[in-house]
């Protein structure tokens, strides 16, 4: 019941607003918060500048901040019951690798109402820095290509609530496959 009022709150909402939004040189600011999408829900974080190239395509930038949980295992020495000789156990722990990235994408608009509703597909890459302690603390580059899609929904002339999923990819990190889903504001800057 949720999902259906929220649809028609969607599609009539929208038929308030009549002015289109993506115009060509429009800059706009964005912050985002999500979470992985498989397995533990880890946090993301985002905020981007991005530029619209014409009404129907932009680029966008951004510093993000990325918890990825990984397991890793590690053998430690214990003694058998009768204390004669001592063996090597593994054990598995869990870790959480923190990544701080930049991002750039090009992104196009693939549907509209040309109104307060943009669905938008993106491409792009991004590189950073990825912390890990297990047992003992590193940083490794971090660097690989990113796609995905948004929809946009303006709520004001100036401000939308945005929804979003990415699939991001990194040979060099503790996972190499993330999915993460975000929800965040996006305001446009001009007068």
């Amino acid at each position: 019941m949720k999902i259906v009022i929220l649809i028609l709150l969607l599609f009539t909402g929208g038929s308030v607003i009549k002015a289109q939004r993506h115009y060509k040189r429009i800059s706009a600011l964005e912050g985002s918060y999500g979470t992985n999408i498989f397995g533990k829900a880890d946090n993301m974080a985002n905020i981007s500048f991005s530029k619209y190239i014409d009404r129907t395509s932009y680029w966008k930038a951004g510093l993000n901040y990325f918890e990825k949980s990984f397991d890793y295992s590690v053998n430690t020495e214990a003694t058998l019951p009768l204390g004669i000789m001592s063996v090597m156990q593994n054990q598995q722990r869990e870790e959480t690798a923190r990544n701080w990235f930049v991002n750039g994408s090009y992104n196009r608009t693939i549907a509209s109402n040309l109104k307060s509703i943009y669905w938008n597909i993106g491409i792009g890459c991004f590189l950073g820095t990825e912390y890990t302690r297990h047992p003992s603390k590193e940083y490794q580059f971090i660097v690989g290509p990113e796609i995905g899609t948004e929809i946009e929904l303006f709520i004001l002339p100036k401000l939308a609530f945005t929804v979003g999923i990415k699939e991001m990819w990194s040979p060099l990190s503790v996972k190499n496959w993330n999915t993460v889903w975000n929800a965040g504001l996006k305001i446009l800057l001009y007068k």
